[in-house]
């Protein structure tokens, strides 16, 4: 008997940790373009997956959450918007019009569960026929677990969903971007929400983690709102490979993952992370800095990357040494402790060398108190 309530509550421990814990509301701040970046779409749909198959209690209510949380840190910008949540034959529609944060966020924090079928391809249809007619980029973002239940009975096929993304797709001349953010655990549910984000170019999948802590969440609305800023002559402008907006001529440092912060010289800089004289201690503007370097590694996994730690002047080249390395270790134990695995960071001080302005002023040497990213190839 006591070996077998021993294996019950294995089992129900094992079950109680395989359950995803609930996606509260994230507390982002508005999402502002740099000076090198520009909002790239004219219309948004997002729509919201309310069928039978999402859980009200559960997985409804954490996408609910993530799509409101997406809403109230979108940019501001000369854009429309639209929300369509569906859930068999019902729908709740709110038609496009100019974005309103107020508006955007009611219409995703408020919708209903409605339960029924779940006619993904009915919805992205619906879509289409929103942003009909309207010149420019369109940008389509589904939530869904992408478990697809039976509608009046009838059973559904994946096809149909990527049908009618690659008709929308087609009929765009393909001026859309689908994302899909995974709401369950579905293995086929995140086949299918992967291959709907991959029948256009520049779409993305994110399954519900990848969406869940403020640098990952603004990392996703960079790539749904913005590209690199115009330049006056397109066709005769110079490239810009890594996008990192400075020109490859002018690239110290070309090959930045995109969404890295970069200094003038196009070398990948931990924004905001300015140390006190004689200091290792990482604030707060420095820890938003390494979120951003955080929502980076996260997307690109296979990337190792060392750490690099500078002084300004003052002192001695010797302690100074010492110095850096222990800012570099700040920021690498910063980005540890956040789950990134130890063996992509390497931490390394380099004093008061390679200084990127002037050690006679106290604005110069704010700025050298400072690290930045190097890749490891």
């Amino acid at each position: 008997m006591l070996r077998q309530s021993s294996i019950a509550l294995f089992a129900l421990t094992a079950v109680a940790c395989a359950t995803p814990q609930p996606a509260p509301p994230i507390d982002a701040p508005v999402l502002e373009p740099t000076a090198r970046e520009t909002i790239v779409i004219d219309q948004l749909v997002v729509l919201l997956d309310a069928s039978s198959s999402v859980s009200r209690d559960t997985v409804f209510r954490d996408q609910r959450n993530l799509a409101e949380s997406f809403a109230r840190s979108a940019p501001s910008g000369d854009y429309e918007t639209a929300v369509i949540t569906f859930g068999g034959f019902r729908r709740e529609t709110a038609e496009p019009a100019a974005f309103d944060r107020g508006r955007l966020v009611a219409a995703t924090g408020g919708a209903s569960h409605l339960s029924e079928g779940s006619p993904i391809h009915k919805a992205i249809g619906e879509a289409g026929g929103l942003i009909e007619g309207k010149s420019g980029r369109a940008a389509v973002l589904l939530y869904s677990d992408g478990v697809l239940t039976s509608e009046g009975g009838k059973d559904l096929d994946p096809q149909l969903a990527l049908d009618a993304a690659t008709e929308l797709a087609r009929a765009r001349d393909g001026n859309v971007c689908f994302h899909a953010v995974q709401t369950g655990n579905d293995p086929a549910g995140a086949d299918l929400l992967r291959a709907i984000a991959g029948t256009t170019e520049c779409g993305t999948f994110r399954a519900r983690d990848g969406v869940t802590s403020v640098a990952a969440l603004q990392q996703f609305e960079r790539e749904v709102f913005l590209g690199a800023s115009p330049t006056p002559d397109v066709a005769a402008a110079p490239r810009d490979t890594d996008r990192d907006g400075v020109l490859d001529g002018n690239d110290a440092c070309p090959g930045t993952p995109l969404g890295a912060g970069v200094d003038a010289r196009g070398c990948w800089t931990v924004r905001g992370l300015r140390f006190a004289t004689d200091s290792a201690a990482v604030d707060a503007d420095g820890q938003r800095g390494l979120d951003e370097v955080i929502a980076v590694l996260e997307q690109n996994p296979e990337l190792r990357v060392r750490i690099a730690g500078y002084t300004d002047a003052t002192g001695s080249e010797k302690y100074n040494e010492r110095l850096s390395d222990r800012r570099a270790a700040a920021a690498r134990d910063y980005l540890v402790s956040a789950g990134i695995d130890a063996s992509r960071l390497d931490a390394q001080g380099f004093g008061e060398t390679n200084p990127v302005a002037d050690n006679a002023t106290k604005e110069g040497r704010r700025q050298n108190r400072r690290t930045a990213i190097e890749i490891i190839r």
